[in-house]
């Protein structure tokens, strides 16, 4: 599982409702990321991503769809090379294994603060859980970092690239050095998805267990 929602115990033809003008010359990354987790309450889209060990050896690579609807429900579903779906409906989140038929599903309560999940799908304040720091542009993007408050994260810091006033690029290194990096494109933000597409059905055969 990416490490971009291993800590959530636990995730967007570009067709992208146009940023005003202000926004897309926003001053820093800082601001572009406020303005996303005010202005933009539901999108969807791809990813693609790279797990790198600490050596520079690569890992894993994977590819799939994300969706996400403020307050509390995001989908987030690995379609390549294996297929993985985690899915939160607001009060549960649930991860699914559809070749092992197993899935595990727990409250969500605040398992979203620190994670680096709430730097984009989340509604918290994020100065809050957060050390923001800007990093400058660069291959013609605008960099932030952002380091948890809370120091028992399983990640140490995410890297996030915004072009055109969209986080297209993140890098999120975990405590033990591994890097995920991620590519969001195929942003949609024109039709949002209907509640059900958020909550978890449990197919026939498959083992479902609860946790607290």
């Amino acid at each position: 599982m990416s490490v971009f929602f291993k800590n959530f115990a636990v995730a967007l033809t570009i067709v992208v409702c146009p940023w005003s003008h202000g926004l897309a010359l926003a001053s820093s990354a800082e601001d572009l990321l406020h303005s996303f987790a005010k202005t933009r309450q539901f999108a969807e889209g791809q990813f693609t991503q790279v797990v790198v060990a600490p050596s520079g050896q690569i890992k894993q690579k994977g590819s799939g769809e994300f969706a996400f609807s403020r307050p509390g429900k995001f989908r987030w579903e690995i379609k390549k090379p294996y297929p993985q779906l985690i899915v939160a409906d607001g009060k549960l989140v649930t991860n699914y294994d559809p070749d092992m038929q197993h899935a595990t599903q727990k409250p969500m309560g605040n398992a979203m603060d620190s994670t680096p999940a709430a730097l984009l799908f989340g509604s918290a304040d994020l100065n809050k859980l957060f050390v923001i720091k800007e990093e400058g542009t660069k291959d013609g993007k605008q960099w932030l970092s952002a380091k948890p408050r809370d120091k028992e994260n399983l990640f140490d810091t995410v890297r996030i690239g915004f072009e055109n006033g969209l986080p297209v690029h993140l890098d999120i290194v975990d405590a033990l050095g591994q890097t995920t990096k991620l590519d969001l494109t195929q942003w949609k933000f024109d039709a949002r998805r209907p509640a059900a597409y958020f909550e978890f059905k449990t197919p026939p055969g498959v083992d479902l267990i609860q946790t607290q």
